[in-house]
């Protein structure tokens, strides 16, 4: 079996150049990414989401890119809206700020800072009480939007970050 070359997958198929990266979801058990390579303008491809731990680095690097020229650009803003993660990013050249919207499990696994969680439904564990952890029904441990195995109680499911029933 050939291994997939993610470097090339994540840099311009024109001039090799790495581009910003402004939009990364999960549609099934694909990830779903929008890049735009200063020279040569925008383009989209899909990458399996089980081999995220071999890419992951090259979306941490495209998303922190400036949309104009492709310099690194640090992070200006971020806002949660479930199940997305809006960030800016300032180029410290020409100043351009851009928007991009990053699945919030994605973002939580390429941001520096702490990681951003969704609220807890349930109410919190009274001091003395021993915790009761809750296990998916037989019909419900797997995410119907990306098939992961659920292996907790939650509203989200831990893979891509879609509400559960």
């Amino acid at each position: 079996m050939v291994e997939y070359d993610y470097k090339k997958a994540f840099s311009c198929p024109r001039c090799g150049a790495v581009g910003s990266i402004y939009l990364v979801k999960v549609a099934g058990s694909k990830m779903v990414v929008k890049q735009r390579c200063p020279v040569h303008g925008a383009r989209a491809f899909k990458v399996n989401t089980r081999d995220k731990d071999q890419y992951i680095d090259f979306i941490k690097d495209g998303v922190f890119r400036c949309y104009k020229c492709g310099q690194e650009a640090p992070q200006s803003y971020m806002r949660v809206s479930t199940p997305w993660t809006l960030i800016k990013t300032s180029c410290p050249t020409h100043g351009a700020l851009t928007t991009k919207k990053i699945w919030s499990t994605i973002y939580n696994e390429i941001a520096d800072q702490g990681v951003v969680k969704p609220q807890p439904s349930q109410p919190e564990v009274e001091a003395g009480l021993p915790e009761v952890e809750a296990i998916p029904s037989e019909e419900n441990k797997f995410c119907p939007n990306c098939g992961a195995p659920l292996t907790e109680a939650g509203n989200f499911c831990g893979e891509c970050g879609s509400k559960l029933n």
